[in-house]
């Protein structure tokens, strides 16, 4: 069981996000930019995900006129494959029906796992724009 707190320390999100996104970034022969991360991260509601006092996860969340976008969903790998992510994923789209926003769109490389991941709850691909698909939730 996790918690999810609107505290998160900004480094460990960085260093967190870079890692985990690092082999696809180099893949796919994107570049991670530190000042664009920034600024979104200030454009973005921001989550950690703490289990036991510890955090272990970020997520991070726009809204749009019609949608919630999860920006970042990540998890520490020790943690990973353990039912938390599904367990943040369900809190936001929760919050988004709260919010009254009927979807929940994301963007992910096709090739990540994690598109597996996104498809066993309910979302789908929308678009493929090169290595990244975008893909959506309709919220009930």
């Amino acid at each position: 069981m996790i918690k999810v707190t609107p505290q998160v320390d900004y480094a460990f999100a960085l260093k967190l996000s870079r890692s985990n996104m690092a082999a696809y970034y180099d893949k796919h022969g994107f570049v991670w930019d530190d000042a664009y991360f920034a600024r979104f991260w200030e454009a973005s509601e921001n989550f950690g995900l703490y289990q036991d006092e510890r955090c272990i996860g970020v997520v991070r969340i726009r809204g749009e006129e019609d949608a919630l976008h999860l920006a970042d969903l990540h998890i520490v790998p020790e943690c990973q494959g353990a039912g938390l992510g599904g367990e943040a994923l369900r809190y936001m789209m929760q919050l988004a029906k709260v919010r009254r926003k009927p979807l929940m769109r994301l963007a992910v490389f096709g090739d990540n796992p994690a598109r597996r991941f996104y498809e066993r709850h309910g979302f789908e691909v929308v678009k493929q724009e090169g290595a990244l698909w975008k893909m959506a939730c309709v919220l009930s």
